[in-house]
């Protein structure tokens, strides 16, 4: 009885898991519902000596738990409130999906799946997204383009890692026809990034991505297509009528035509974020201010100067917010955790069918979320950071430790 118990109790989880790759790409309610039911069946679902076997084991699913103590330590000394570091620790709850989903996605036809249910999801935003555009789905503009459920931060850069997984899909098809379907999805995809979407943080992903997919495939035979993307960007961002601005061109004008008692600029507000977030860090660069201690410290700043804003919750970049939080332990963690998967998708066998796929998948995941971490706090913000955590746990869960 108590081994059906736990069987039917996986089987859920697996389901559950599925679901949640799916509601990534949808409206937030949709994985808060799915991952809020998989930690509550996983908790309740017994069969607990070989979950913690699984998780024991596993390096990666051991650096997710560290890093979620840590913050928890770091509470005990914060100069915030009791409630605002509870509530900053649980916003780090999500580090513990990845171990969780380790311990039960044990079998290769479910990964697969789990990986599909993403790109299903992130397909039906990109047909939404040229719906918009063509003026054939409800779209209201308020100058952030032709996003679909989720901001235009968090759209291009589950875009962007959705280009790079249909790239290698593309690479690794045996009919021509597949393989020029997924070419064609990919390039429908980094169209909407670059021109349909003006979200600078994908639209930096995007160009990233493809360099590292070119590198990883061909080594020095890419830089033909390099050229070729450069050349096509090129082109449409002059001849395309219609779309709304590459951000990435409006950077330095931002920079250089900001002053102070004028109306902000997201690049100069962001510059100022660094430049205080340091301040703060100098203060206190070993151990740190404490888990959910950076908005109240920074008010500290802002009524000392004239600053662009006094509100501000993270300074837009997981690097600076967790050196400040817990200091310099604290950032060599989380340069570790991310260090860990990296070098796990290189111990996964590779040998079996589609744990290649896992591999690459896994390093264009890290990509993502570390260069996205240098202008987003994006392990801290909900969707972005749960988008990281489900999709590593799925794609780590291939890596098999012998001891298992």
């Amino acid at each position: 009885m108590t081994n059906r118990y736990s069987a039917t109790s996986e089987q859920i989880l697996v389901y559950l898991a599925i679901f949640a790759c799916l509601s990534i790409a949808l409206p937030t309610a949709f994985m808060s519902i799915s991952m809020g039911l998989f930690v509550i069946i996983w908790a309740v679902s017994g069969n607990y000596s070989e979950k913690f076997q699984i998780i024991r084991n596993h390096p990666a699913a051991l650096m997710s738990i560290a890093l979620f103590c840590l913050y928890g330590l770091c509470m005990f000394y914060s100069s915030a409130p009791w409630s605002t570091r509870l509530t900053w620790w649980m916003k780090y709850h999500k580090l513990l999906y990845i171990p969780m989903i380790i311990s039960i996605l044990s079998i290769e036809k479910y990964r697969r799946i789990a990986l599909y249910a993403f790109l299903t999801g992130m397909l039906l935003v990109l047909f939404i997204s040229y719906l918009k555009w063509m003026g054939l789905f409800p779209h209201k503009d308020i100058g952030q383009g032709y996003f679909v459920f989720k901001g235009r931060i968090a759209h291009n850069i589950f875009m962007a890692f959705s280009m790079y997984l249909m790239l290698h899909l593309a690479v690794i098809q045996r009919s021509n026809i597949k393989r020029w379907v997924w070419i064609s999805l990919s390039i429908l995809a980094s169209l909407n990034i670059l021109f349909l979407v003006n979200g600078r943080t994908g639209q930096i992903l995007m160009l990233v991505l493809f360099i590292w997919f070119c590198w990883e495939t061909w080594g020095m035979k890419s830089i033909k297509w390099l050229i070729a993307l450069l050349l096509m960007t090129t082109v449409i961002s002059v001849y395309a009528p219609n779309t709304p601005n590459f951000r990435l061109t409006e950077i330095k004008q931002e920079i250089d035509t900001h002053k102070p008692n004028e109306a902000p600029t997201s690049s100069g507000e962001r510059l100022e974020f660094y430049k205080n977030a340091l301040i703060l860090i100098k203060q206190h660069p070993v151990l740190g201010a404490g888990t959910g201690s950076f908005e109240h410290e920074y008010r500290l700043i802002a009524e000392k100067q004239n600053t662009l804003s006094t509100y501000v919750p993270n300074p837009h970049n997981e690097f600076l917010l967790t050196w400040q939080e817990l200091g310099i332990f604290g950032l060599i963690l989380l340069l570790a955790f991310f260090a860990t998967h990296w070098i796990t998708s290189y111990k996964i066998d590779r040998s079996q069918l589609n744990n290649e796929h896992y591999s690459y998948a896994l390093r264009g995941l890290i990509i993502t979320i570390f260069v996205g971490s240098l202008f987003n706090s994006l392990l801290l913000d909900a969707g972005e950071g749960k988008f990281y955590c489900v999709i590593a746990g799925v794609l780590l869960s291939a890596y098999k430790p012998r001891k298992n």
